[in-house]
């Protein structure tokens, strides 16, 4: 089995920059696992981040009939931003088939899959089987709840699976749109497809939360310096607010006349979130980014663990 390396951890913590280091050393080509960048045009907002020299290239790989892009500097890779446009849906089954595409298209060229983002769901989706992920939009019975309460959605969920609504934080059970996709796939039997795990190795970056905190405030200064509020205006009168592509923190906030501290405050929110999520998942090898030396420890750890699979290639990264 073909190995992909996994980058992950909150917002804030220098994934993207720290995955290209490794791809520029090691062969290997970026893979998204961002669920707001995948839109079309939201790219300040959401922090794409595409290196200086990097140019839009269209590949032979076809999702719903749409071929996929990719950033390169013809070094290097950067797959799965710029999928949809903001007012189109999407979701972990429709990442998880582009993922796959991708990551099977690298391997067709010997190189290596970094998996890089905060998207918790996209990446659970690559390490384990989650058929429930498949299960089809069921515009029926959307219709019948689009009226509902978050109140009265959280009991019909209780209603189809009482595990699944026990599971669920405030922030979900207070959500009619996660209600609506939890029911619409509790109230169904699980699909026969399933799709099996990749071999990975998950690396994750982190630190303390305060620093984080100055991290996430000094971000949204730099993208409100580099034309955030022109982009979600623009993208606004193109759009609803309640456009999945919308959804994102800065967008929402550009909607209230204070914006810069609506999103400093909705970012650390999301921070918050990600940091409880990401305590429960096994198997990550944490590096503390606030701490001197962390990328080369990291670095180590990632090739002791790749070079088991290269053995037989007779090649060593380190």
């Amino acid at each position: 089995m073909s190995p992909i390396l996994i980058i992950t951890g909150p917002t804030a913590t220098g994934k993207t920059r720290f995955a290209l280091t490794l791809a520029r050393k090691f062969s290997g080509e970026l893979v998204s696992a961002d669920s707001r960048q995948v839109y079309i045009g939201a790219d300040i907002v959401t922090g794409k981040d595409i290196p200086p020299g990097f140019v839009k290239a269209a590949s032979d790989l076809l999702w719903q009939t749409r071929p996929l892009t990719y950033f390169t500097d013809t070094q290097t890779r950067i797959w799965l931003t710029d999928i949809v446009h903001p007012n189109e849906p999407f979701n972990v089954s429709f990442w998880k088939q582009c993922a796959d595409l991708v990551i099977a298209d690298i391997f067709s060229r010997r190189r290596l899959p970094i998996v890089v983002g905060g998207t918790g769901l996209y990446l659970k989706s690559l390490t384990q089987n989650l058929s429930q992920i498949h299960t089809p939009f069921n515009p029926r019975l959307r219709r019948r709840l689009a009226g509902y309460t978050a109140v009265e959605l959280f009991n019909y969920l209780k209603s189809v699976s009482p595990a699944k609504a026990a599971s669920l934080n405030s922030s979900d059970a207070a959500n009619p749109r996660r209600l609506i996709r939890a029911i619409e796939i509790f109230s169904l039997p699980p699909p026969a497809y399933d799709v099996g795990p990749y071999a990975s190795l998950t690396l994750g970056l982190t630190a303390p939360r305060d620093y984080l905190f100055h991290r996430v405030e000094d971000r949204v200064a730099s993208r409100l310096q580099s034309g955030a509020a022109v982009e979600a205006a623009s993208l606004l009168k193109k759009y609803s607010p309640d456009s999945p592509g919308m959804t994102a923190c800065g967008y929402r906030a550009f909607t209230r006349p204070d914006f810069s501290s609506a999103w400093i405050t909705s970012e650390k929110q999301y921070l918050r979130r990600q940091l409880t999520w990401f305590a429960k998942i096994p198997a990550v090898s944490w590096f503390d980014v606030s701490v001197p030396g962390w990328q080369a420890t990291a670095e180590k750890k990632f090739a002791s663990w790749y070079n088991q699979y290269s053995a037989q290639k007779t090649r060593t990264l380190i």
